[in-house]
């Protein structure tokens, strides 16, 4: 599974949002590349008490940050920040727990908090429509879910995104969604 995607920025519209790239992350964020194989989806949260995904792609598209992810998504809002064709720098790690997931064969989306530190349920739904639209991208089946998309938790053992780490039914119920969505495309 994965597939090798040379291509750039998102120009779709996901879950009846167009994908915004219009704040591209700082160079020094991410690793360029002409293409790579992408295997896995990493999902994320921002861990802020309340941010949008455009505030996020603002914060890092300024300055050397030395992290970044290809998405931020929020309740009304996709940024892409990064080309899928480059690296993101969203779950590296001096120890890693998953045997093959890197930022190399990955993509990053970081779902946006609406407050408390909490990604509210319209949030995860459009990150699920998000991750779907990806998987379908990159060769990731239904079947496939289960052991391609996964949380950070899950490749470094940080604690992100919290709420599905401390609930895993959250977590099992968003890999539900995503599967659904893949048979329904």
């Amino acid at each position: 599974m994965g597939k090798i995607i040379g291509t750039g920025m998102v120009k779709d519209t996901i879950n009846k949002i167009k994908v915004n790239s219009s704040i591209p992350c700082n160079a020094g964020n991410y690793q360029k590349s002409d293409s790579r194989k992408i295997s896995y989806i990493v999902m994320h949260y921002t861990a802020n008490e309340k941010d949008s995904a455009q505030g996020n792609a603002k914060y890092f598209s300024s300055g050397g940050r030395k992290a970044s992810a290809h998405f931020f998504v929020d309740e009304s809002n996709i940024y892409q920040t990064v080309g899928l064709k480059n690296i993101a720098w969203h779950c590296g790690a001096k120890n890693y727990f998953h045997p093959y997931c890197r930022n190399s064969n990955s993509a990053g989306i970081e779902m946006c908090t609406s407050g408390n530190h909490y990604v509210s349920k319209t949030t995860r739904e459009n990150a699920a429509h998000l991750c779907a639209y990806l998987c379908k991208m990159t060769g990731i089946s239904a079947a496939d879910v289960d052991s391609c998309v996964l949380r950070h938790f899950d490749v470094t053992h940080k604690n992100c995104p919290a709420q599905m780490v401390e609930h895993p039914s959250e977590w099992m119920e968003f890999k539900k969604r995503v599967k659904q969505l893949l048979a329904e495309k």
